[in-house]
């Protein structure tokens, strides 16, 4: 982690990264997880954009420096929720991912996650 996140980024969420696959019987989206990364959040945010041009308002704003392949449609709980597989009923699904070059301090890329 890097100096400036390793001051900001204080708390935790959980992520659940679709694989691809879809389950044989339900046909709902297979997950893999938990992932735990350290972050810090907002609750709401500014309008956003999706990929396909629908606005919405985040319920949740997530920064974050983990360089794990996050995508929409991911899941994610603000906090450490280890014990469940696949994501439970209060995960919330990423409808957008961006982020920002921190070349200029030396440090790895930040990317931010809207719910």
């Amino acid at each position: 982690m890097s100096q400036t996140s390793a001051w900001s980024y204080q708390n935790v969420s959980t992520l659940w990264l679709q694989t691809g696959e879809r389950d044989p019987y339900t046909r709902e989206p297979v997950y893999d997880g938990p992932h735990v990364i350290a972050c810090t959040f907002e609750n709401m945010g500014e309008t956003q954009t999706d990929d396909n041009g629908q606005q919405f308002v985040p319920r949740d704003t997530v920064w974050h420096e983990n360089p794990m392949k996050i995508k929409a449609g991911d899941r994610i709980v603000i906090g450490a929720a280890l014990e469940d597989e696949a994501p439970p009923a209060t995960a919330k699904t990423i409808k957008k991912v961006g982020g920002w070059d921190m070349s200029f301090f030396g440090e790895d890329p930040d990317f931010v996650l809207f719910t």
